[in-house]
């Protein structure tokens, strides 16, 4: 587990017989936010195969990667970038979901795990029409 901190102690150097403080260069973790971390497939058929796109911007100062991805169920898979994100950058992760099986409303998620130790959870949902369990 990599973790982060910033450094603002100063160090003391001799001038002149006084002792001046020079300032260590400040360190920021590396920060994922996303544009939005919910999304609603609305109505979908039985068997369906959907994905959608979460974008995501590194808002810190050091680079990070995505090193964990879990997911509730078996139901949904990613596609994510394995690379480091640099800071400004803006990448993103595609959640697939496979409607087979599924009836009713669905409401799935995924827990993303950066580099730096953060979590973020993201979630999907949907109303799965399926012919078998309609007329239950």
């Amino acid at each position: 587990m990599l973790f982060c901190s910033s450094c603002a102690n100063p160090q003391k150097q001799e001038k002149g017989g006084a002792k001046e403080k020079i300032p260590l260069e400040k360190k920021t973790c590396g920060k994922i936010v996303f544009d939005k971390e919910i999304h609603n497939f609305g109505t979908l058929k039985d068997g369906e195969i959907v994905s959608y796109s979460f974008t995501f911007r590194n808002m810190g100062g050091s680079p990070f990667k995505i090193s964990k991805m879990v997911k509730t169920c078996g139901c949904i898979d990613f596609k994510y970038d394995f690379d480091a994100i640099e800071p400004g950058e803006n990448s993103v992760i595609e959640v697939i979901f496979n409607t087979s099986g599924e009836w009713g409303n669905q409401f799935k998620g995924a827990t993303v795990e950066t580099s730096e130790g953060e979590r973020v959870e993201l979630q999907i949902g949907a109303f799965i029409e399926n012919k078998q369990f309609n007329n239950l």
